[in-house]
């Protein structure tokens, strides 16, 4: 426990100057709009959501959208109460349809606050290609072959110059890369309080339906919360798998992980010795000397 005790400040230290590409999972999908300069470069790295700056941040209740039934209305329509923020692309493949079907699940668990009467999930897309028709196609992939539940509403943004500045506002980065034919984006979930505030970050692939029921609790009294390390690096651990169509644990990275802690310990264990023998030796000198 005393080897623990030290490991792991040092080890959050070490966490702090990894490549932030190497725990990001940002999560791939597939579309194609042609011409594209090849020689554009995307680090992975510029898509952290820097939450120090952005949480508490009040969002324009102004922005027009569109909903999947062709409905005009703005994001102000949708506050009043706690609202989930899931931002999506609707030509995605698999990550972000996965992303909403795992928000309808999680919030199935969900006891103390019922969806439409006490909080709403509004799906935007950052895409200023997507169409009605892709929308609908989007649903459907999502696990939703009808009608959406009561207070969920998908959408797209009226202007597509507000798209930059609404992803912009809650720090939310996303950029196309070429080589590869897909957005990257972050895979999280937006909590917004009900007078228009961020109020969390909750990354998809690890929350469970008590994690969303306290923010949502959070939220109704303006409360900001981070997310923590741990949060952070279990997020860090799922990927998506295209195959499968679901997250999996990310083993590379569990297994460096692994590799970083026991390298850390044998530092740490290494170091304690060296210093008790560095004392003894110290007072044998003194004693000689005596």
């Amino acid at each position: 426990m005393k080897i623990a005790k030290h490991i792991l400040p040092l080890m959050l230290a070490v966490l702090a100057v990894i490549p932030f590409d190497a725990l990001l999972h940002p999560h791939h999908a597939h579309a194609a709009y042609g011409n594209v300069n090849k020689d554009s470069q995307v680090d992975p790295k510029v898509v952290k959501i820097d939450e120090k700056t952005y949480l508490g941040i009040k969002l324009d209740e102004n922005y027009a959208l569109r909903d999947e039934n062709g409905t005009a209305f703005t994001l102000g329509d949708m506050m009043g109460k706690p609202l989930v923020l899931a931002l999506s692309y609707y030509s995605c493949d698999g990550a972000c349809p996965t992303l909403n079907r795992n928000l309808m699940d999680t919030l199935g668990d969900v006891d103390r606050w019922k969806l439409g009467e006490d909080f709403n999930v509004l799906t935007v897309s950052f895409d200023q290609h997507d169409t009605p028709e892709r929308l609908t196609e989007f649903m459907h992939k999502s696990g939703f072959k009808n009608d959406l539940p009561e207070g969920w509403r998908m959408a797209t943004l009226t202007d597509p110059e507000d798209i930059m500045r609404l992803t912009g506002s809650m720090g939310y980065k996303f950029f196309w890369s070429p080589r590869d034919a897909i957005f990257l984006h972050p895979s999280v979930y937006i909590m917004i309080s009900p007078k228009g505030r961020v109020t969390r970050y909750l990354y998809g692939a690890n929350i469970d339906g008590s994690d969303m029921e306290i923010s949502i609790t959070k939220a109704y009294g303006e409360e900001l919360t981070s997310s923590n390390v741990i949060n952070f690096v279990l997020g860090a651990c799922y990927s998506y798998n295209y195959k499968d169509g679901k997250y999996k644990v990310n083993i590379p990275l569990f297994v460096a992980l692994g590799g970083l802690i026991f390298g850390t310990s044998l530092l740490t264990f290494g170091m304690r010795r060296t210093k008790k023998r560095m004392k003894k030796r110290a007072a044998k000198e003194i004693t000689k000397q005596a």
